[in-house]
């Protein structure tokens, strides 16, 4: 039996991503530019085009656009395959032909309607954060349902879009595989091309590029480096609520606009941020209600300075009103300049540990929560208000309550939920 050697070596990272697609279904890789992606890619959909049991094997490799695929990938494709006896390459449709009846295409991603209609064993998307975000859902899913195939979405981030979304929902998921390499860590690129590199970027470029970050391409970010260094921290992961301690609730209050609420526990220095909720166009009782469903032991209901306002049809303020509803002891938030709020947010949140699952509509408006460039004055302006300045407000609200008001935060419930597991001697950090 002749054996055919392709000229290719998986680097360590590469054979974590073969090894995790022999046995996951779906995988979001996370890379830095120069690691290998593409290479990995074409390497791997050639692999299963000569050794997959399923007939007729179809293997597509997705990059952002047509002439991408081709200047990327196609020279690759052929590089890898051509040692392989009866191979066939079609140059009009960048198709390669495997004498096992296997078939490897390289699409466009700008066309998403031009995939639909075939079925994939394999699928490679390069690059995911450039594509329409309707791409997995509607093209890519239904096309593997049939013959279970499987999905890999590799790429750079550029920014908190689509491919941000999906790592984030696939870090949450048993049968998904998830990975980041940064430059710093995997030491493909010699440190010496990394420092030039650093010379010509910006920090948040460099950032981006070459050490993964999905909030370096915002500019003014408030909270995203100290975001980014609780995940590197493994500060955001999975911190349930603890029976054994009180809760705080913070809000952030309005009507047309959203009505935050962020649900907090003290643990020792530490503050973890266990849970959240929005919503919208709702009255005071809705996020009453909310909260006895929720079966937290509330310690202090914590609002903005403007509850305390009166409403001119009534004569009653909102606090009167939360009173009225059963939401007691009721605690006001001193208004301080915002500035002063905005640093003591950032100091506490970089202390504090936040549950990923609950709360990622609060971690993706913290990353977001941006000033905006004022160019004519070359400075800064004070945070846009966008979807994502009434968490951020909220937090606010619970930076500056805890170091202005007495939340009896060292005191320990003495009373616990029957039928818990709690361990009075356990320590929690």
């Amino acid at each position: 039996m002749k054996i055919i050697k392709i000229p290719y070596q998986p680097r360590p990272q590469q054979k974590i991503l073969h090894d995790a697609l022999d046995k996951y279904r779906f995988a979001v890789c996370v890379m830095h530019r120069r690691g290998g992606k593409t290479i990995f890619s074409i390497n791997h959909l050639i692999k299963l085009a000569l050794t997959s049991k399923k007939k007729n094997f179809r293997g597509v490799f997705f990059s952002p656009t047509r002439v991408q695929a081709k200047l990327i990938a196609w020279d690759y494709l052929k590089e890898f395959s051509r040692k392989i006896p009866g191979m066939k390459y079609n140059e009009t449709e960048l198709r390669a032909d495997f004498p096992t009846n296997g078939r490897i295409t390289l699409f466009g991603s700008e066309n998403v309607d031009a995939s639909r209609g075939q079925y994939f064993d394999m699928v490679v998307c390069d690059e995911y954060a450039q594509m329409d975000s309707r791409m997995f859902p509607e093209i890519i899913r239904p096309a593997i349902a049939d013959r279970l195939g499987k999905v890999c979405f590799i790429g750079t981030p550029a920014g908190m879009n689509s491919f941000y979304d999906l790592y984030e929902e696939a870090k949450g998921l048993g049968d998904w595989f998830t990975c980041i390499f940064k430059a710093s860590e995997t030491k493909l690129v010699p440190q010496e091309e990394l420092d030039s590199a650093k010379k010509l970027m910006t920090e948040d470029q460099y950032a981006q590029e070459f050490e993964c970050s999905w909030t370096a391409n915002i500019s003014g970010s408030v909270y995203g480096k100290i975001i980014q260094k609780m995940e590197d921290e493994k500060k955001i992961s999975h911190f349930p609520y603890d029976p054994g301690y009180p809760v705080d609730v913070y809000f952030d209050l309005g009507i047309s606009d959203q009505t935050c609420l962020l649900f907090t526990q003290q643990i020792g220095r530490a503050l973890f941020v266990i849970d959240c909720y929005n919503n919208s166009n709702q009255s005071l009782d809705h996020y009453a209600d909310y909260i006895k469903k929720t079966n937290y032991n509330i310690r202090n209901y914590v609002f903005p300075h403007d509850v305390e306002q009166r409403e001119l049809s009534t004569g009653h303020s909102r606090k009167e009103y939360a009173f009225s509803m059963g939401m007691r002891p009721i605690k006001v938030c001193p208004k301080l300049p915002i500035e002063d709020g905005l640093h003591a947010g950032q100091i506490l949140l970089a202390k504090s540990f936040i549950d990923r699952n609950n709360c990622k509509p609060f971690l993706d408006s913290m990353k977001w929560y941006h000033r905006k460039w004022m160019d004519k004055q070359k400075v800064f302006s004070k945070p846009v208000h966008d979807h994502s300045s009434h968490y951020a407000d909220a937090w606010r609200v619970a930076a500056v309550a805890i170091q202005e008001l007495d939340l009896n935060q060292n005191k320990r419930m003495e009373k616990l939920a029957t039928g818990t597991n709690y361990n009075p001697l356990e320590v929690r950090i």
